[in-house]
């Protein structure tokens, strides 16, 4: 065989090349940046076939900011008709990934983010006050997501999400802008490995 590789050698390529052709063509995720054992963690995650017991306990943080706000009331606005087309498409984005919980704050925009994925899953929405200082809001947030087994949606703001992806292990992320809100984050978090992050969209733009 050429080179002298195996026939495993291909066999592996080609599971490889195949893992990656299905996160851009069906998630709109590029992973060509990143490793294979990333790629398989997060794939274990999104709910496919197990990839080997070693990675039994990998769990995967999704991160959103809140759907599209009214600008009225300014303190605790709802979603708009087109936050509440977002928020609705979050159940499409997920809808091969397992979830364990849903966490939000007292705000109604991430309630109302929530509200249709948690209605589909019949799951309940967690309550994590987001109160100063800050910091304290995002130690609560990681409490809370080890408290519990299994994969985590996370709905924020835009001064919160990059914090608890940097609390929970993964990399510092630019700022979110105050005019963007199709960013969704994927943490995966392994005991044996370092947190890797995956950053895709989904909605309309």
């Amino acid at each position: 065989m050429a080179a002298g590789r195996s026939l495993s050698h291909f066999r592996f390529h080609g599971f490889t090349l195949m893992l990656k052709h299905y996160f851009k063509h069906n998630l709109g995720i590029n992973i060509k940046r990143f490793s294979l054992l990333t790629i398989l963690v997060i794939f274990t995650c999104l709910g496919f076939t197990p990839i080997s017991q070693a990675h039994a306990e990998s769990r995967l943080i999704i991160l959103v900011r809140h759907a599209e706000k009214a600008d009225t009331p300014a303190n605790n606005p709802q979603l708009t008709p087109k936050g509440e087309i977002r928020a609705a498409s979050l159940i499409t984005a997920l809808s091969r990934t397992p979830l364990s919980q849903l966490i939000a704050t007292q705000y109604l925009r991430t309630q109302q983010t929530l509200a249709p994925i948690a209605e589909a899953r019949h799951l309940p929405v967690t309550i994590v006050e987001a109160a100063k200082p800050i910091e304290g809001h995002i130690q609560h947030i990681v409490e809370q997501v080890h408290a519990v087994k299994g994969n985590t949606l996370i709905v924020g703001h835009s001064n919160t999400v990059p914090l608890i992806i940097k609390a929970l292990g993964g990399p510092e992320i630019q700022a979110i802008s105050e005019d963007d809100y199709s960013q969704l984050f994927l943490l995966s978090l392994n005991d044996d490995q370092p947190a890797s992050l995956i950053a895709t969209r989904y909605g309309q733009e």
